[in-house]
């Protein structure tokens, strides 16, 4: 019996050597690498709907499935106030921003010398029928206009215009960012036609001329934007007591292009 086991041993130490040299590959070749990767030299945060106003006529606004509620007539009386002092309450109904969807994203330097963000391109994740639903779109231009990147969804080249904070249009964006100032981007993506998934991706490059992309989603998930043309639009009545009614309104058509 003794000899059987001491005749085993060469057996087994050949296989511990073998998990070993496999187990030290793998750090090699793959946890070694993720170590010398550099850290990502923009740090990006997705401002919370609601925490700012866009310069767009109208957006941001939100379309509410007419299978959650039929129009705005079966809100209660505090939830049509709401709906129109607090239009992002409608994302508990399961609401989906009306288009353009506007994304507004703090961006700031990781880096001891500033960073440049060259471009915005804008990803198509999935794409369905417009939502039928209902929505409320009042026009309003008194926010401070800032640098915003706009995208058509529904295009397949998906070119992109950047229009600076005093309404200059370009192809080129050139975003100097620094880690003491950052800076504010909005983002517009657009759809006509569809219900649209999608995601963002920024070009950066260092002050070395080193380049690399910072993926822009919602939380782990796409951010998801649907054409307003399957929709009725309602504005506010008001009466002595607050809003009392809705009447249908046209206000996308009325609300003019730009601000």
């Amino acid at each position: 019996m003794l000899s059987k086991a001491l005749r085993r041993v060469p057996a087994v130490a050949v296989v511990l050597v073998a998990l070993v040299g496999s187990a030290y590959a793998v750090d090699k070749l793959l946890l070694s690498d993720d170590e010398t990767v550099a850290s990502t030299p923009l740090r990006v945060s997705v401002l919370a709907p609601g925490t700012f106003d866009s310069t767009h006529p109208y957006a941001p606004y939100y379309v509410v499935p007419r299978k959650r509620v039929r129009d705005p007539s079966e809100l209660s009386r505090v939830a049509r106030n709401t709906i129109v002092s607090d239009p992002e309450s409608a994302l508990s109904q399961g609401a989906l921003a009306g288009s353009p969807q506007i994304v507004r994203l703090s961006l700031r330097s990781t880096a001891d010398d500033p960073v440049t963000v060259e471009a915005v391109r804008f990803r198509v994740v999935s794409a369905a029928r417009p939502l039928r639903g209902w929505f409320t779109a009042l026009a309003g231009c008194t926010a401070s206009p800032v640098r915003r990147a706009q995208g058509n969804l529904d295009s397949k080249r998906r070119a992109v215009r950047y229009v600076s904070s005093d309404g200059s249009v370009s192809r080129k964006l050139a975003l100097e960012v620094e880690r003491s100032a950052p800076q504010v981007i909005e983002l517009r993506a657009a759809t006509e036609r569809r219900r649209v998934a999608w995601t963002a991706e920024l070009s950066v490059t260092d002050d070395d001329g080193n380049t690399s992309t910072v993926s822009v989603d919602n939380a782990g998930k796409p951010f998801r934007v649907t054409s307003a043309r399957a929709s009725q639009g309602y504005e506010p009545v008001y009466g002595p007591t607050g809003i009392t009614s809705f009447a249908r309104s046209d206000a996308l058509a009325r609300g003019g292009r730009e601000c």
